[in-house]
């Protein structure tokens, strides 16, 4: 027999770790325990949700596909199904996560949210799985709350074991995956031997990860807006970044820099320390030139330190306006972080206001957009969302100007 005043409680105090975004959400639902949970929890909280289902065509694939079929059933929300072929490559689970991911983005639009089910204890374990690897402050931080373009994690402060009982509490047909019992694969070897072993060293081991991860999370958040003033300069097919600036720094913060310029280049999943080297030789004229792989160049040209891909091979991608100064097509646009009290407006087409956590992209075409909604078109029109109200605190100016093409000229 259910215990209804157990889940009741639980639901209750979970829900009060529970981070969900505004907008229409849209759970990752794998099947398992974890997303079936979330899934429950979005519906008791009354919100607009759908699921969509990612099937790997692996060997317990259909198995829970019929899971997360039954589990959406019960819960009463739409279902897509989505069907991905997983490349071969050195890593399995990360090639399944990569193709996964890129379904998730099209999934989501700009009014609603992708969750993924990941707790706390999944954030201990990639902790653990990223300093087995060797990593630096990013992967000591462990998993984000938000991954870009709309996948949020909302159960980062929760337990395996309490989502697992909620699934079980509230009657929901999940199924174990059999892959986490898998101990050839890294991570199913921290979770069942490597964390159970910690915790009896200190039984509070999984409490100090998550406290550690989180104010390394803080300190990276306060690294990456210092790095931000480091202006990038983004042209076809290319990324520059001015020597001078980077050397005017500390180096962390110009590490971070690079690392940037690199994830705009190969890939922010392909950007290693031994990379960021082979860029800090040709900035510090101690090589003309360094092979980024993939067909991929940095040079030096003057003061600028440039990564430059083959024609073929250019990213037409949205390019995301952080903090800095940006090159796309013929429009420069420099991105400025205020604190303090707004006091001015955007007279001209050719400037604009944002509130401070606004996610700013802009096409090929100069289109920019705001939180994935229209924003503005830079001496043509603004839209309402691109005027931000004076008297709040803390903004992002954006300054657009034409320029035809650039120079290693200062």
């Amino acid at each position: 027999m259910v215990d209804t005043r157990r889940l009741t409680q639980l639901v209750a105090t979970v829900s009060d770790r529970l981070d969900l975004p505004n907008g229409q959400l849209i759970v990752g639902l794998s099947g398992g325990a974890d997303s079936a949970a979330l899934g429950y929890l979005c519906v008791q909280q009354e919100r607009q949700v759908s699921a969509v289902h990612i099937n790997h065509g692996l060997a317990s694939s259909s198995m829970m596909e019929q899971s997360a079929a039954a589990i959406a059933l019960d819960l009463d929300i739409p279902l897509e199904t989505r069907a991905v072929v997983v490349p071969e490559g050195p890593s399995p689970e990360g090639q399944a996560r990569r193709v996964r991911y890129a379904e998730f983005a099209e999934v989501a639009n700009s009014e609603s949210r992708l969750l993924t089910a990941h707790t706390r204890d999944d954030d201990v374990e990639t902790v653990l799985f990223n300093l087995i690897r060797g990593t630096g402050p990013r992967g000591l931080g462990g998993i984000p709350h938000y991954r870009p373009p709309n996948v949020f994690r909302p159960l980062l402060a929760v337990t395996r074991a309490e989502t697992r009982e909620i699934a079980a509490l509230s009657g929901l047909p999940f199924v174990d995956d059999p892959m986490n019992d898998d101990q050839t694969l890294t991570r199913n070897v921290v979770r069942a031997r490597i964390i159970p072993m910690l915790s009896e060293l200190n039984p509070k081991f999984s409490d100090s990860i998550a406290r550690m991860a989180a104010s390394v999370t803080s300190d990276n958040a306060y690294l990456d807006r210092q790095a931000g003033g480091i202006a990038l300069i983004h042209g076809d097919g290319s990324v520059a970044v001015a020597v001078g600036d980077l050397l005017a720094v500390a180096r962390p913060l110009a590490d971070r820099a690079l690392k940037t310029m690199l994830g705009c280049a190969v890939g922010s999943d392909n950007v290693s320390a031994k990379r960021v080297e082979k860029l800090w030789s040709v900035a510090n004229a101690e090589s003309q030139s360094q092979q980024m792989g993939s067909g991929i160049d940095a040079t030096r040209l003057g003061p600028l330190l440039v990564i430059k891909a083959p024609v073929e091979e250019i990213d037409q991608q949205p390019v995301l306006l952080t903090p800095g100064r940006h090159r796309v097509g013929s429009l420069t646009y420099d991105v400025l972080a205020h604190n303090e009290v707004c006091k001015v407006a955007p007279l001209s087409r050719w400037s604009a206001l944002f509130a401070p956590s606004t996610r700013l992209k802009v096409a090929a075409s100069g289109f920019v957009t705001a939180d994935g909604e229209p924003a503005w078109v830079p001496g043509k029109r603004r839209m309402p969302v691109a005027w931000y109200q004076p008297g709040s605190v803390g903004y992002l100016s954006v300054f657009a100007r034409e320029e035809i093409g650039w120079t290693s000229n200062p």
